[in-house]
């Protein structure tokens, strides 16, 4: 990196606030649905373009925008991927490849297992039972939340049930680890640790 560029860059850090970066599937429009919800002027959320949907191809995807958007911790920016597991062995496979990319890339993963529609779920119960799919999770959610669908802004219906999903989301991992369970694997079911990125949103939203 030149001197120029590298003054650029810092005056950039100085003018502009700190960026929340969300990568999730490109075909998917349930993450970014909720999370549009949470923008706000002390909280500037940009999602990943792409249109990948296996862990690898979102995991690049989200790298591209990064350094095209010139978004870095460097800024006091967070920059999370979320991967739905589905008890996807192919999935499964790509998870190890994916945390190195994560790595490299100052990127912190956030799975769900099965899937994502499980966070919403923690807002009406705690339920640790197993799930067989990601279908099986959502038509439990559908008998919560009448009509829901993919495309469905839920976030009115559960915003003020947060706090009580963050900590039954909590818990749940609490237990799977103290069983001996790996997080981010089909060991962890269900599982999601979608609080830890809606916390760091209330934390800027609230300063």
């Amino acid at each position: 990196m030149g001197r120029l560029e590298q003054r650029k860059r810092n005056c950039n850090k100085k003018e502009r606030k700190s960026v929340i970066a969300i990568g999730c599937e490109g075909k998917n429009k349930t993450e970014t649905t909720y999370f549009k919800n949470f923008s706000s002027r002390e909280c500037i959320i940009k999602f990943s373009t792409g249109i990948h949907t296996d862990p690898v191809g979102m995991a690049n995807d989200l790298v591209n925008f990064i350094k095209k958007e010139d978004i870095s911790i460097e800024y006091g920016d967070k920059i999370y991927l979320l991967i739905d597991t589905d008890i996807n062995q192919n999935k499964q496979g790509q998870l190890e490849t994916v945390k190195e990319i994560c790595r490299k890339n100052n990127i912190e993963l956030i799975t769900s297992t099965p899937t994502f529609e499980y966070w919403y779920i923690l807002h009406y119960e705690k339920t640790a039972k197993k799930y067989q799919s990601s279908k099986q999770v959502k038509d439990e959610l559908k008998r919560k939340i009448k009509g829901y669908s993919e495309e469905m802004n839920v976030y009115p219906l559960i915003k003020d049930k947060t706090l009580e999903a963050i900590e039954n989301a909590e818990r749940i991992e609490k237990n799977h680890v103290k069983n001996g369970q790996t997080i981010d694997s089909e060991e962890a079911n269900p599982h999601t640790s979608v609080y830890k990125v809606v916390e760091e949103i209330n934390k800027r939203n609230k300063t």
